[in-house]
Parts: structure tokens; sequence; C-alpha cells
């Protein structure tokens, strides 16, 4: 024991490593001390300890508190220098190595032994501004302007870039972002490695799919197929999945319109003129139109504003949907919107249907009273026209009825020469059939009422003392 104490005495003299009262009296030994109280060790001058192994420096505290490993002269609090291809610092758990600083620089944490060089490997999550990160990379922070979540900044005047992919291929996703002094220079791309960038966004707004330079504020670069797998599409989240897309045709320039991939008309390219689909192989129950004249004539053409329009704008010419669907309910739809309200809309385009089919009939009608009043312009002698004047009866006129065509009352005026009778007949046009006679007197005026006949189209004749003055047509509808 005296032995030992002597050392002890000896190595505090020369290496300034000495014990207090305390020390004296705990008895510290190199082989360990077993201390009744709080016990001390180390140096109260001004001089480093150092720890030696094998006559080697192993480590050291200097006289300002800094801990050194594997250097002479510590800068840090804890400074570790290892050799060339050793591991300067595992920290354990268990056996489990939980950190840890590889001899290549690179950091691990989580238990793996082969870092990145110079890079950083996590096997669990990491959070940022939080203790519970809810991804492998979570950043909590209120961020401004100047102070975002994430900054990547690219050492040049390239892009900066983020990629996505996985292990099922080499292709990848990329953003890839261009700051420029031009803003429309300036470019957000969005970009696949298989078949490069596929949306834009330029610094002046202007948006591209398929175009790195778009020229107008949505620019859309299509495939060549059709509106069936490519163009614009515009569809409803709705369950029916209901979608128009707008395609443009390679071979013309034509815009073509799809509805649910089936195509329903196009916009030429020069005119601009829409033609809808008519195409005989896309039409079924085909049947020929009842006639249409008398309710064409029924058609009530009027001007009117819309509601937003101001008292001073120009009123447009139309027709009510209301009062159409009535007499044409196939060209008026009334629909319920997906909110619930309702609107009526009518298809104008259709008309100009109606009124070939209505001059068609009206054409038969002035073929059968052409030829109608060829027999009875035969019968009289004379090459005139439907308006028949019978020149030899000196004083006797016909004008035409008013109003015409008409469905209610029609006032019919003539002269007759003094000391004459007169009577008007009227015939069916397309019959020759008699099928009402009027007295006309003197007066000059005689009114007839639609009820009293069908509706259709009508020849009426004024005879005067037996003999045909002149004759008329006119129409009746219901």
């Amino acid at each position: 024991m005296k032995k030992a104490l002597l050392l002890l005495v000896l190595i505090s003299a020369t290496s300034g490593i000495i014990s207090d009262n305390a020390y004296a009296q705990q008895n510290w030994l190199v082989g360990g001390n077993s201390l009744t109280g709080v016990g001390r060790i180390g140096s109260i001058s001004n001089n480093s300890i150092i720890f030696l192994t094998n006559n080697e420096d192993r480590g050291r505290v200097t006289n300002a508190g800094l801990w050194g490993f594997g250097t002479t002269e510590p800068n840090a609090k804890v400074h570790i220098n290892s050799a060339l291809g050793q591991i300067p610092l595992r920290i354990q758990i268990n056996g489990t190595t939980k950190f840890l600083a590889h001899n290549n620089g690179g950091l691990s944490i989580g238990g793996f032994d082969n870092p990145p060089t110079n890079g950083l490997y996590a096997a669990g999550r990491v959070g940022f501004g939080t203790p519970v990160p809810l991804a492998k990379l979570h950043v909590n922070h209120n961020s401004t302007a100047s102070a975002p979540h994430l900054f990547l900044f690219e050492n040049d005047s390239d892009y900066a870039r983020l990629h996505f992919g996985n292990t099922s291929t080499s292709n990848y996703f990329a953003i890839a972002a261009l700051p420029a002094v031009n803003n429309a220079a300036s470019k957000l791309n969005f970009r696949y490695s298989a078949t490069g960038d596929i949306l834009t966004v330029q610094g002046n707004g202007k948006v591209g799919v398929n175009t790195t330079a778009p020229l107008t504020d949505l620019h859309v670069r299509h495939g060549i197929g059709s509106g069936n797998t490519d163009g614009l599409r515009v569809a409803n989240s709705g369950a029916n999945n209901e979608n128009w897309t707008f395609y443009v045709l390679n071979s013309t320039g034509a815009l073509e319109l799809y509805e649910n991939g089936q195509f329903r008309g196009s916009f030429d390219d020069v005119s601009g003129v829409y033609t809808a689909a008519s195409d005989l192989k896309m039409k079924k129950d085909i049947e020929k139109s009842d006639v249409v004249l008398p309710k064409v004539l029924q058609l009530g053409v009027k001007k009117y504003h819309f509601q937003k329009n101001a008292p001073a704008d120009d009123k447009y010419y139309g027709m009510i949907a209301q009062e159409v669907e009535k007499i044409f309910p196939e060209v008026v739809h009334h629909q319920k919107a997906d909110d619930g309200s309702e609107h009526y809309t009518m298809d104008y385009s259709a008309f100009g249907v109606l009124a070939i089919k209505a001059i068609q009939e009206q054409q038969q009608t002035i073929s059968s009273l052409t030829e109608r009043i060829a027999k009875l312009e035969a019968t009289l002698g004379t090459n005139n026209n439907s308006n028949f004047v019978n020149t030899d009866l000196i004083g006797a006129s016909l004008e035409q009825n008013q109003p015409n065509p008409f469905n209610q009352i029609t006032t019919f005026r003539y002269t007759l020469p003094i000391g004459t009778n007169g009577l008007l007949k009227i015939y069916e046009a397309t019959s020759g059939k008699l099928v009402k006679t009027l007295p006309a007197p003197a007066s000059g005026q005689v009114q007839v009422n639609a009820q009293d006949l069908k509706a259709g189209t009508y020849v009426y004749t004024l005879v005067v003392n037996g003999k045909v003055a002149a004759s008329k047509q006119m129409l009746i509808v219901q």
C-alpha cells in the first residue's frame, strides 16, 4: 500500500495530476476504488491531461476543457481525428450500431455501416421542426417567400431539378425549374425521361402541354390519332364520366368535336363554319317527315333582350322556346343541370331543315295550283297566271285577302261594275273542289271564318254575272 501511495504522489508531482483532500481521503487506487462520497480526479493547474496506452497519446483534455482523440490540438468540445480506414465514431445500443461517423466522411443514423461518401444515411424518418415526422422527410415550418420549406439552388445557369423514380424501371419523372431575367424564358418543366418535357409553365403565366414554348395562356400540342385518344378533353367528375374532346385534324386543320369518344362535328379551318355529324352509318330509325308547312306558318319570330342586356343594347331576332315547344317539340330541349337549375335550349339549325320541307310542300301546292289554274284558264280561254283577271269585265277587281295566311277571320275586298251581281267562290287548290260560295254584295267586302274550312291552300274566285272576273290564292293555318 505504501508503495502504491508513493507512486501516486510521484505521478502527481510530475504530471500535475493531483487529488484534493477528498481524493486523499478516498485512497484512490489504480486498480479501482470504493468511494464513500463524491470523488474527483484531474488537474487543478493550467495543464492538459493526456491519456496514454502503449506509450502513445490516445486522448487528452486541454486546459480549456476540449477533448481530443487522435489530435494533440483539439479545437472543439469533442474533436476526433481518425487514421485512414479507421471508423472515427460509433455509438451502439445493446450492441447495435445506431450512429456511425464513417472514415469515408459519411454519417449513418439507425444502423447502416456504409453511408454514402461525405453523405448521410438515415434508417428512420427525419423531422425538421417536428419531433414526430409523418413521412421519410417532414419539414414543419411557418414559411415565407424569403424563408421557404425547401430551396433547390442550381450552382450554375442551368435548371434546378428534382427526380422521382422506383425499382420497377429506370425511367423517372422530374421537375426542373429555370429562373431567367426574361419571364418568357423562365420555365418550370414537368418531364418524363422516356418522352421528354410534358408540361411547361412559363414565368409569364403561359402553360404548355407537350410544348416548352406556349404561345397562348394554355397551349396544348396533342398527338396524331383521334378525339378518342388525343386532344383536349373536358370531363365531368360524376359516375357517368361524361366528356367532350377537341381534336385538331392534322390533314386539314379542322377542329373536330367528340362526345364520349364519338365524333359529333367539326369546325372548318378556313371559314370557321360548324358542320354537324350527318353520316348515314351514324343514324337509325329513319322515317319520312310529317307535313310541316302549317306548323311553320304558326312560328312567331320575336325581337328581344336577354336579361343581362341594357335597354339601349340592340335586340335579338329569335323565337321563344316554350312557344316553339308546342309546335315542334323535337327542336326544344328542357334540360336540368347538375345543380338542379332548369333551362330551355333550342336547335335553331333544325329550322333550316324545316324550311326546306315547308318549301317543298309549298312547291307541291303551287304546282297543283298552277295545274288547277291552267285548267281554269283553259276553261276561260286565257293564259294568265294564278292572279287571273278577266279584262273583258271592265270595272271588276279582286284584292288579296287580309290577313293571309290566317287562322281566324280574313277579309276579301273587291269592286263590281254598276248594275252587276257577284259571287265569291272558294276552291280547294289541290283538288279543285268547290267548298264554299259567298254572295258578293255591292259594299265590296265579305269575310270568312277559318273555322268554316280546314287548314290548307285555296283559290278564291270573283264571279260577276256568271263570268269569272279574277282569282287569288289564300292559305289557312290552324
